[in-house]
This record gives structure tokens, C-alpha cells and sequence, in this order.
């Protein structure tokens, strides 16, 4: 389960509100695989994180942009890398359906993708607020 830390903090309030939803999201998933009910979950998980994608990777690529934040291209990068993985386990479960390998794979991609990428580069907004705010 993931624990919501200030070290996942940005400094823009609302893109961790949107990464605390994404983090729900995810244990939320992660505990109907453990209770075995996933087989009911997995299209609403795959509905959400598509959305997701769309609205939330371009709101924080228009931050990122706005503050002039050293990594935006890396993050835009980041997160069209991701859209494939995502449309990889999409068209899969479109394809085979549900099996609980999937879900688990698809859970474990998704809860490792998210740590490392809100640590390794979202983290980084908060300089760029810090930076905008002193001038």
C-alpha cells in the first residue's frame, strides 16, 4: 500500500491532490486484488487511469511549462512512455480479459511508475514555486 509522504509533495496543491486521488486509486486496486474481487474493478481502474492521463499529465505539463521548471521536457517524456505502457495493458485486458496476473502486473507498474516518477521528477516543481515565489 502506498503512504503518502511529504517528500511526494510538489508545492502546486493541486497536482498532490491529484497524486493523493491517483495514490487511492491504486491501493484502492490493490486491495480488491488481495480480496479477490479485481475481475470487478479492473475496467473501472483502467477507466480512471485513462482519464487521469489525459486531464492530469497535461495540467502538470502546463505548470511545469508556466514555472519553467528544468525538467518539462524529461516529465512530457515521462509521461508519453507511460501512455504506451497504459495502452499496453489496456488493449491486453480489451484483448484477453481479465486474469489476475494482468491486474497484478498492471498494479505493480502502475504503484512503481508513480513513486519514481513523482520522486525523480515532479519533486522538482517545488524549486521552481519556491523560485517564482522569491521574485
Amino acid at each position: 500500500m502506498l503512504q503518502w509522504h511529504s517528500m511526494y509533495e510538489t508545492g502546486v496543491q493541486d497536482i498532490d491532490i491529484q497524486h493523493k486521488r491517483l495514490f487511492e486509486m491504486i491501493n484502492g486496486f490493490d486491495k480488491s486484488i488481495s480480496d479477490k474481487s479485481a475481475e470487478g474493478m479492473i475496467d473501472e481502474f483502467l477507466t480512471f487511469l485513462g482519464e487521469y492521463i489525459k486531464t492530469h499529465f497535461a495540467f502538470e505539463e502546463q505548470c511545469m511549462a508556466e514555472l519553467i521548471c528544468p525538467v518539462a521536457e524529461k516529465n512530457a517524456n515521462a509521461h508519453q512512455k507511460f501512455l504506451v505502457t497504459y495502452m499496453n495493458y489496456y488493449n491486453r485486458f480489451k484483448d484477453e480479459g481479465y486474469s489476475e496476473q494482468l491486474a497484478r502486473e498492471l498494479h505493480k507498474t502502475a504503484e512503481a511508475w508513480l513513486v519514481k516518477h513523482i520522486c525523480g521528477i515532479d519533486v522538482h516543481l517545488k524549486f521552481c514555486v519556491k523560485k517564482g515565489a522569491a521574485a
